[in-house]
């Protein structure tokens, strides 16, 4: 990716990533369980907090906070990484 004089991408990377984005993401989203809040279109930190209020007053009490984290994402390992 090519940067525009201070380490912001171009115009033209930024509208290659829209693209991506914009095909990829109808797909990944399908793919998500309806509790599933983190970094998702049109979800907030507020709508995960009164999703565990709710699962608490029905006596639902497992909530499970993750970070996964590939740091070297070549093309195998990235690849793998997404299964």
């Amino acid at each position: 990716m090519k940067k525009a004089g201070i380490g912001i991408p171009t115009i033209q990377d930024r509208a290659r990533q829209a693209l991506v984005k914009s095909v990829l993401e109808p797909e990944w989203e399908s793919r998500f369980e309806n509790t599933s809040y983190g970094f998702r279109p049109g979800r907030s930190a507020q709508d995960a907090i009164a999703r565990i209020y709710q699962s608490i007053n029905k006596g639902e009490y497992f909530v499970l906070d993750a970070d996964i984290a590939c740091e070297t994402f070549r093309s195998e390992i990235g690849l793998q990484c997404l299964k």
